[in-house]
């Protein structure tokens, strides 16, 4: 996947401890301002056709179903018929492979259906043992700096998306500790399975209202935070972020000249000097925000 060079983070002013301690927040599902985040979207196990392939159980099954079955017989139809014959007599006779077949399939129907919400729940409870850090790969979009940057009084931190820090996947199927790209589409579970789902399905899908926010996101496992905070009945999940994947700092349109300098103040110190300070300026002729 082709990543941008760089991705923001648009916080508010009081967020400045991240800068100085070098911690940010991972948030858990439940804490997200999308209430149908992370919601698993279907209400079916499977689709009608790969439910009909999954129904179509090879024949072991079938004989795992006898031998349990021949030991319930009496000593009497034991003499008359081997579990060797048994199992030789319906393999090589069709129609009673099919019969035998066809009166599983409602049972297995209505065990699959049964299962659904049940399998929703286990998806719920797993997701909230993560927590995501959400960028954006956009800077000037007003509606971002409104809703997460105090009005625009507050800032944004870029990131250098080639840091190792955005890329410690342990494995090529490992769902953490890297970057992904979150698609927009219609989230509704109506006439939606499982069976047809990816994991951008369950863990990096939004509805296309929130496309404006163009994100990515890194998910973690709750349990590796290096420091947690509770404030106010909710949990605050810290994790270590290295100065060097900081790449910048802007400081938003409405935010005084006494923030302003305490951030510059601030990235002076030798372990910020790399970082670079700008300020989203507003254009008033095209109502729009430049970063100079």
């Amino acid at each position: 996947m082709e990543y941008p060079n760089k991705l923001y983070k648009y916080v508010a002013t009081e967020r400045i401890d991240i800068l100085k301690n070098q911690l940010i927040r991972f948030t858990q599902a439940s804490a997200l301002n999308d209430p149908f985040e992370l919601q698993p979207m279907f209400d079916a196990l499977f689709s009608e056709n790969a439910l009909e392939d999954a129904m179509n159980f090879p024949f072991a099954y079938i004989e795992e179903a006898l031998r349990r079955q021949y030991l319930k017989f009496s000593s009497k139809q034991k003499s008359q018929i081997s579990i060797d014959q048994l199992i030789a007599n319906v393999r090589d006779n069709p129609q009673v492979l099919e019969k035998i077949r066809e009166e599983i399939k409602p049972s297995l129907r209505t065990m699959v259906s049964n299962f659904s919400p049940k399998a929703k729940e286990m998806f719920i409870e797993t997701f909230q043992t993560i927590g995501i850090l959400s960028l954006s790969e956009t800077i000037n979009h007003p509606l971002l700096w409104a809703h997460y940057s105090s009005a625009h009084k507050g800032f944004a931190i870029e990131f250098d998306t080639k840091h190792k820090f955005f890329h410690r996947r342990r494995s090529d199927t490992d769902q953490l500790f890297h970057l992904r790209k979150v698609r927009y589409a219609n989230r509704s579970s109506v006439g939606r399975s499982l069976s047809d789902l990816d994991d951008e399905d369950l863990l990096a899908t939004k509805e296309t209202s929130w496309a404006y926010e163009a994100e990515w996101r890194m998910i973690v496992p709750l349990n590796e935070a290096d420091s947690v905070l509770s404030i106010e009945d909710e949990k605050i999940y810290l994790y270590t972020i290295p100065l060097s994947a900081i790449s910048g700092i802007i400081i938003g349109a409405r935010a005084n000249s006494l923030f302003y300098e305490e951030i510059k103040t601030h990235l002076q110190s030798m372990d910020y000097q790399h970082i670079t300070l700008k300020k989203a300026i507003l254009d008033p002729t095209n109502q729009s925000i430049q970063v100079d």
